[in-house]
């Protein structure tokens, strides 16, 4: 087993391996209060994978806990290539062979230090997944229009019609379902998101904090779009 880490074009290979290498992962769930239900959970999008290294670098190339598959270097070779790589914020791969772990990364922290009178340095390296995006800009062209040719825009009506994700005023008693079992407080022009409709039922709207916050369930009459 060989670990890799390929740094702004150049691949370098751990001289020693560490022990383990330590993988966490967090969901980003929350957790909110509901009327007369308690807490839920609310699962949230999938999280990044944190890695922890924990190893060192011989200063001695005759080292017998060299891997003798590398290539050798210094000890400030390595430290200097991820300190840059933390403050350039350059993307880190990292590459397990026999495993499954083929990653890019972030260094979050690189911590190192001589513990002896061997002059090897001992390291933690902290790594956290790098998650490639796009962002799109849009650009609006406003296009000119003559005097004498222009048309007087007619606002585009407002619709009235309640649709999941749309933001209400909500005037009325919160209930634990649709059918209006376990009423409770009574929301007084509380601006709310729609989260959940129910055609048909008595209480066919479930309203939620601007943040996601469960409230509860609420008839047709006590919500108006905004």
């Amino acid at each position: 087993m060989k670990f890799y880490l390929q740094i702004d074009g150049k691949r370098l290979l751990l001289p020693v391996n560490p022990s383990e290498i330590k993988i966490k992962k967090q969901s980003n769930n929350s957790s909110n209060e509901v009327v007369a239900l308690g807490s839920i959970t609310q699962l949230g999008s999938d999280g990044l994978e944190e890695l922890s290294i924990e190893s060192f670098f011989p200063k001695d190339k005759n080292s017998k806990f060299i891997d003798s598959a590398s290539e050798f270097f210094s000890p400030d070779v390595f430290i200097s290539t991820l300190k840059d790589a933390q403050s350039k914020g350059n993307r880190v791969r990292l590459t397990v062979t026999e495993s499954k772990i083929n990653i890019l990364t972030t260094v979050e922290a690189f911590d190192h230090s001589i513990k002896d009178a061997s002059g090897d340095y001992y390291y933690t390296l902290e790594l956290k997944q790098y998650r490639e995006f796009n962002a799109r800009y849009v650009t609006t062209v406003k296009k000119k229009v003559s005097e004498a040719k222009k048309i007087p825009v007619r606002p585009a009506p407002v619709t009235q019609t309640i649709t999941t994700g749309c933001r209400v005023i909500c005037n009325g008693q919160l209930h634990r379902d649709s059918y209006g079992s376990g009423p409770g407080v009574v929301e007084k022009n509380a601006e709310r998101v729609v989260n959940f409709i129910a055609p048909g039922r008595a209480f066919p709207y479930h309203v939620t904090l601007l943040n996601g916050g469960w409230r509860g369930w609420v008839t047709a009459g006590s919500v108006r779009r905004i």
